[in-house]
């Protein structure tokens, strides 16, 4: 029975993951290079820079060695000895259970990457002398990867923010929970997209956002200028707190979805196009008049929500004081919505986390993947365009929380 759930597990991984070239190459790279170091230290029996009596040799360069693989071309570095008598096994290995190598190292990476897993599944594939040590210098060598990139200096100014946080099942001592997945995404002065953020907290607390952002001003950033995420307390209040004087916009996005909940259902589809209509227009003024004209109608049927969208529409607004040209993009968190559905294929497959850094290494790595394509792809944003002088009063009306 534990067989057929792994075969169909194995079987799910591959359905998801294994077209995915870019999530791939990178970590299957690492992999082989990490064994191919592991088997040459093996061969000399000795580490390098290592004083042994127990040496048979010593390290005389390298040399590129490219392996075609199903997800592309891979350039691996092979150790040379003085006397040449190395000669690795592991790309026969390899070229004879490719297909298996790659769904294993997926399957590796989904289970959080467990010495004792790793060790047992790499052990089949690639020799019996592959150790549980090695195995944990590889798994140390992806997470420090990861955690270089989610920690980097932040070199750039970065005018706007995109917050969102989606929620994700682990594994703890006291049984399965929902952890928040905490993302930002920073658009530059250049125009250009990038992850800043991915952290797992508890909940979306203040303190918990309060941390994030701290982080990313000991990080470096600065020029901020807008910022535009769901209505959460927690969230608002740190932001009031670590950005002052930072123009905050509520996402229309989830704005409709909330009102929608307070209409009956054979009036939703005539109230949607009225809202719609609302965010519709050009300038603030424009939007406030037809929101005044909305609210009147709603008085006679649905008082209370025309009681909610009165007190809570304007903080929609905020994005009236950027250009019209970036308007579109940022009056919403659609950016992230979408970002969501790649880490959602893969953590449909996993169910559950078997804990944080488990669900920080997958999710994590998926992040940096389509964070480093955004930064060397096409500019997001034109910010050559003129900014209209913001203020104090909209600043102080869209952090009147």
């Amino acid at each position: 029975m534990t067989q057929q759930q792994n075969n169909q597990f194995l079987s799910e991984v591959q359905k998801v993951l294994l077209d995915d070239q870019d999530f791939l190459r990178s970590l299957l790279k690492q992999c082989l290079q990490t064994l191919l170091q592991a088997e040459f230290d093996r061969h000399i029996n000795a580490a390098p820079h290592e004083r042994s009596e127990e040496r048979q040799g010593y390290r005389n360069g390298s040399y590129t060695r490219s392996v075609n693989t199903r997800v592309g071309k891979i350039e691996l570095k092979v150790c040379r000895d003085r006397e040449s008598k190395f000669q690795t096994e592991l790309f026969k290995r390899y070229q004879r259970s490719e297909r298996a190598l790659v769904s294993t190292m997926v399957e590796m990476y989904l289970q959080g990457v467990s010495t004792r897993k790793v060790h047992k599944v790499v052990e089949e594939l690639c020799g019996s002398e592959v150790s549980k040590s090695q195995v944990s210098v590889l798994c140390k060598e992806l997470d420090e990867q990861l955690e270089a990139w989610r920690n980097r200096p932040l070199e750039d100014e970065y005018s706007y923010l995109v917050i969102d946080a989606r929620y994700e099942k682990i594994r703890t001592h006291l049984g399965d929970v929902s952890k928040a997945v905490m993302i930002i995404i920073g658009i530059s002065t250049s125009g250009r997209r990038e992850i800043l953020a991915i952290e797992i907290g508890n909940s979306e607390n203040e303190v918990m956002w309060g941390d994030v952002f701290k982080n990313l001003k000991e990080r470096g950033l600065r020029g901020l200028m807008y910022a535009v995420s769901d209505d959460h307390n927690g969230l608002n209040q740190a932001l009031d707190r670590h950005f002052q004087g930072v123009l905050w916009q509520r996402c229309q996005v989830h704005f409709i979805r909330n009102f929608l909940k307070k209409m009956k259902w054979k009036d939703t589809e005539k109230y949607l196009e009225l809202l719609k209509d609302v965010f519709a227009a050009t300038t603030r003024e424009e939007a406030m008049r037809r929101k005044n004209d909305l609210v009147v109608q709603l008085e006679e049927n649905h008082a209370d929500a025309a009681d909610w969208l009165d007190e809570n529409i304007e903080f929609c607004f905020s994005v009236y004081a950027l250009p019209p040209e970036h308007r579109r993009r940022m009056k919403s968190t659609n950016m992230i919505e979408w970002l969501n559905k790649e880490p959602k294929r893969r953590s449909r497959v996993i169910g559950i986390f078997p804990n944080d850094p488990a669900c920080v290494r997958v999710l994590g790595s998926i992040c940096q993947e389509i964070s480093e394509e955004w930064e060397t792809g096409k500019k997001y944003l034109n910010m050559d365009v003129e900014y209209e002088e913001i203020s104090q009063e909209e600043v102080e009306l869209s952090q009147s929380i």
